[in-house]
């Protein structure tokens, strides 16, 4: 099963220096990264987490992701032609049993993805697939929701984008999961991509 190792161990795994002088009990303690408030909160709901350093990986953990799922390539589905190309995936005619897609921001304060039309089109999320493949780079971490407006209406100067929602990880192991309740939480993987390709 593929985790999110590689990505905390890069920030866990060196021990700092603790400051010989005791702090002062005022002092607010350091805030964690942005990254690592992220993928704690994502993964504290159920999503799953997968630090890319280069594409090859990102190409690697997808192929991890079918096989944990017993899914082939023809389950997967996808509206970007970049992701189809990337994944080599063929359409099917059967059901799909996920979707791959881009998002627009990675929300760290709830560990939640930010999507708009350009991803969803106009559906409901209790449209979407159960299970999403989302595919994002480093650069799409914010700490919360207000900076990521802003940062959109920064980046679509010209037509802002519609249908913008938050993706929340739905945990199958917590039974009576109200925020999970009505299909608007999914099963999702993320994989995050280095940004230095």
């Amino acid at each position: 099963s593929v985790t999110q190792v590689g990505f905390l161990g890069k920030f866990f795994g060196k021990k700092k220096e603790e400051n010989e002088s005791p702090q002062s009990q005022y002092l607010q303690e350091k805030k964690n990264p942005i990254e690592i408030e992220f993928a704690e909160n994502f993964t504290r709901r159920g999503g799953k987490f997968i630090y890319c350093e280069n594409s090859a990986a990102t190409a690697h953990y997808f192929k991890e992701i079918l096989h944990e799922n017993n899914w082939t390539l023809e389950d997967i589905e996808s509206d970007s032609p970049i992701l189809s190309s990337f994944f080599k995936l063929n359409s099917s005619q059967k059901p799909p049993q996920a979707l791959a897609m881009h998002c627009e921001y990675l929300i760290a304060n709830k560990g939640a993805i930010l999507v708009c039309n350009r991803q969803i089109k106009e559906k409901k999320l209790s449209e979407l697939s159960q299970n999403l493949i989302i595919v994002a780079d480093t650069s799409a971490f914010k700490s919360d929701v207000s900076e990521a407006m802003t940062a959109i209406n920064h980046k679509y100067t010209e037509s802002r984008p519609s249908n913008i929602t938050t993706l929340n990880a739905y945990d199958p192991t917590k039974e009576n999961d109200f925020l999970s309740y009505g299909g608007n939480a999914k099963h999702l993987y993320l994989l995050v991509q280095e940004v230095n390709e």
